[in-house]
């Protein structure tokens, strides 16, 4: 058995699909794109390469500071071999990833603007809404990881019985709800560490996004999240920075690192994972921890695609 500290991430795997264009085509519109990529993705599988790429070097893939597993579902197509196939390319333990029969691999068709660097995502889940409850009532994978990720890219049924399964074994979670939907009140103190951009904050919080311009707004929001139960909360601000606070404790502001993005997909997935890594690493720092998360996602965004634009540890 490993001595090194493990983390689980349950959530979605998909091939993503990528169009770089000048701008977004308007309704009835036809532009030439400037190039056009196939790449791995998932929120899910992208936070599991993260927390792999930062706790190891490229050279060394197999000998990381941490063990990290992937928890899914892919097709029985060409992309769920290629997916499975590149996640252990990078260290990650895939024996818990579920091959669907005559289901295709979940894909997201994303489109970049060039002139901004932002994304637009669409996300078809496929074989990730494969993923059911029933999978998760009695038990999780084991061995029972140091932390738990999960995302919202699977039915969120699932992500709530694994939120009350984790609470019941001991097992810490960091949600990043994205896609943001709702969450009952009774899951928040289940959650260890929640990871929100401003829209999804807005959206769980039932706040306004003008309230998070403020650091006063802040607080007030991430309050609500305390109360409920939760004990660590990040709003990734973007340009703006991170804030994040502790129930009873301490908030901060990490200032975002100034560059010139190329393309900013999974550079929200780089900051949980590096932010994840640091958290079972023992000795636990917030505010190291975020402005290391911070500055990892600041590189990732000078490179195009997904899995691929992520740093390794001698990158940083």
């Amino acid at each position: 058995m490993s001595t090194k500290p493990t983390i689980a991430v349950i959530g979605s795997i998909n091939i993503d699909l990528v169009t770089y264009t000048p701008r977004v085509p308007r309704g009835g519109e036809t532009l030439t794109a400037h190039g056009f990529s196939v790449g791995l993705g998932g929120k899910g599988a992208n936070q599991a390469v993260a927390c792999a790429k930062v706790s190891r070097t490229k050279t060394d893939v197999q000998d990381g500071t941490v063990v990290v597993k992937m928890v899914g579902a892919v097709g029985d197509d060409n992309y769920g071999g290629v997916i499975t196939s590149g996640l252990r390319d990078v260290g990650i333990d895939t024996g818990d990833i579920l091959v669907r029969e005559d289901k295709k691999t979940g894909a997201a068709v994303i489109v970049v603007e060039s002139e901004t660097a932002e994304n637009r995502i669409m996300f078809c889940p496929e074989a990730n809404a494969t993923m059911r409850p029933e999978q998760f009532a009695d038990d999780l994978p084991r061995p029972l990881p140091d932390l738990l990720i999960m995302q919202m890219e699977i039915p969120l049924e699932t992500v709530t019985q694994i939120l009350m399964t984790a609470k019941r074994l001991g097992v810490p979670v960091l949600l990043n709800p994205a896609p943001a939907l709702k969450i009952e009140e009774k899951y928040y103190p289940c959650i260890t560490h929640l990871v929100v951009n401003e829209t999804e904050a807005a959206i769980l919080s039932g706040c306004s996004v003008e309230e998070l311009e403020s650091q006063d707004g802040r607080a007030r929001v991430a309050k609500i999240f305390h109360d409920l139960g939760v004990e660590y909360v990040l709003v990734t601000l973007g340009s703006r920075g991170v804030y994040y606070s502790v129930s009873g404790k301490v908030q901060g502001h990490v200032e975002a690192q100034k560059v010139t993005a190329v393309d900013t997909t999974a550079a929200g997935d780089t900051f949980v994972g590096v932010y994840a890594v640091e958290v079972v690493k023992g000795d636990f720092d917030v505010e190291k921890a975020v402005q290391l998360a911070n500055r990892a996602a600041s590189k990732t965004v000078l490179k195009k695609g997904a899995q691929e634009s992520i740093p390794w540890r001698d990158e940083l």
